[in-house]
């Protein structure tokens, strides 16, 4: 189940489905799939608990068994990882590629969530209803996913086993290469940060022969405070970039809590000419 497609780059968008890139082409026509557009398969085969209104139970019935086809890896279109370790981070609270004045999931408001509207091929969507080509999720499943939504688009129940505070996801994934400039870099963590510190504790430099840094806007994602969203001032052009969250240190970013993130950590991207 793609989300997004790049509104600037048909030709991308056919090589990506001849490349099954688009969790479609991964579908297919809907042989070896159960009555909600589940694969059947024993490698990939759903949880047998039913789906119920929380996200570990979406994640376990809906974005693993389909999504992950297509929608992991440095690879994963738009870099929306949607495999559980990425997932939430990339979803809740992150614009839209597509449509970036509307969120991927708005917490408590399903109907301005693009997941919702692309599931269902609401007409202000760019690009096809997904399932690319279908079958299409049967709206009794849907439902589910928009009652998560509606009750505030919550993580997963069970607490982080993680020792410290540490960076879990990023978009772009780290050493990705962009087809279109950049508008927003997102930045998952497990542990909620401090705001106040966020604007000095995360740097963007641009990378070559001249680094420079790049004046970015820094703010934890809406719903969903352990994402943090970097909007540079204009799309980041072609080129090589790094990003890093300082720690260690006496500008190291901190939980609400105090708690500092023990080293620096970086990740590069390349967006690519046209």
């Amino acid at each position: 189940m793609v989300i997004e497609f790049d509104r600037a780059a048909p030709s991308w968008v056919a090589t990506a489905c001849a490349a099954a890139l688009v969790l479609g082409g991964c579908v297919g026509s809907g042989s070896g799939l159960d009555a909600n557009g589940n694969p059947l398969d024993a490698g990939s085969a759903p949880s047998s608990a039913p789906l119920s209104a929380d996200f570990q139970s979406i994640q376990d019935n809906v974005f693993t068994p389909i999504c992950t086809r297509c929608h992991s890896g440095a690879g994963a279109p738009e870099g929306l990882q949607l495999d559980a370790a990425h997932s939430y981070a990339l979803l809740v609270g992150v614009p839209s590629a597509e449509v970036p004045a509307t969120l991927r999931v708005a917490a408590g408001d399903p109907t301005d969530s693009y997941l919702i509207q692309k599931l269902e091929g609401s007409s202000g969507i760019v690009g096809e209803q997904m399932p690319f080509g279908g079958p299409y999720l049967p709206q009794s499943t849907i439902d589910v996913i928009k009652a998560w939504i509606t009750a505030g688009a919550l993580p997963p129940a069970t607490a982080t086993t993680a020792a410290s505070f540490a960076v879990t996801a990023t978009m772009p994934a780290d050493r990705m290469q962009m087809t279109e400039p950049v508008a927003m870099i997102a930045v998952g963590l497990n542990r909620e940060p401090d705001p106040s510190q966020l604007q000095r504790a995360v740097q963007v430099q641009s990378l070559g022969a001249d680094p420079a840094e790049v004046p970015v806007r820094v703010a934890r994602a809406e719903g969903n405070p352990t994402t943090v969203l970097l909007t540079p001032a204009a799309p980041l052009a072609p080129g090589s970039y790094r990003v890093t969250l300082h720690g260690g240190g006496a500008a190291a970013l901190t939980t609400v809590r105090g708690e500092s993130l023990p080293t620096d950590y970086s990740f590069t991207f390349t967006v690519e000419e046209p």
